[in-house]
């Protein structure tokens, strides 16, 4: 019995190879991947089909920019998940900001292909906004659900500043690997985050 030569996949299927294929363009060429033919070429479909399924490469990068975002959060809050007590489960956050899997130099590739679209691309924008909010308030969550000795404590302000520890150690991880050890940045989250629980105003 012959097998087809080619896999006819349904429409959410196609776009979901698209979008991976993307991802990988930008994984391995940067700026280049952003390319309608080079994109087509990874995923083995025609240009044709690309833009049949996405209005443009703009389009395509955007779906790409969400899906690599909701993805790592998935993946930080699954391993959150996997604890109960409030306070162990952002120990679980920051163990997972700092695993291997997240804390890779490749991300910063496509990551930087991203923020220099931003400006000039509203889908880009759009995604932006609701992710951080969402990477945000997953945040300020975890915070609100810990017991803190101020009662006018605030979970949101406080996931401002742990967010903006967070990604600053991950740029320089991802800029300079070994220039610290992951335990070492666990630690200072771990450290400012206790410091803001116990913290009473004046």
């Amino acid at each position: 019995m012959r097998r087809p030569k080619y896999r006819r996949a349904l429409p959410e299927d196609r776009r979901a190879d698209l979008v991976d294929a993307t991802l990988r363009c930008l994984a391995e060429h940067g700026h280049a991947g952003v390319s309608v033919r080079r994109v087509a070429a990874a995923a083995g479909v025609s240009a044709g089909l690309v833009n049949h399924h996405f209005d443009g490469i703009e389009a395509l990068v955007a779906a790409a920019y969400e899906k690599l975002s909701t993805d790592l959060l998935a993946q930080v809050m699954s391993r959150v998940e996997s604890e109960n007590a409030p306070r162990a489960r952002l120990s679980a956050y920051f163990a997972a900001i700092f695993s291997e899997a997240v804390l890779d130099p490749g991300l910063l590739k496509i990551w930087v292909v991203f923020w220099s679209m931003l400006p000039h691309a509203e889908p880009l924008k759009l995604i932006q906004k609701r992710m951080w909010a969402d990477y945000h308030g997953s945040i300020a969550r975890e915070l609100a659900a810990c017991p803190a000795a101020d009662p006018a404590f605030d979970p949101a302000a406080t996931a401002l500043g742990l967010a903006a520890l967070m990604d600053g150690l991950w740029l320089q991880g991802c800029l300079d690997p070994g220039s610290y050890r992951p335990s070492d940045a666990i630690a200072l989250c771990e450290t400012f985050t206790d410091d803001a629980l116990a913290r009473r105003r004046a």
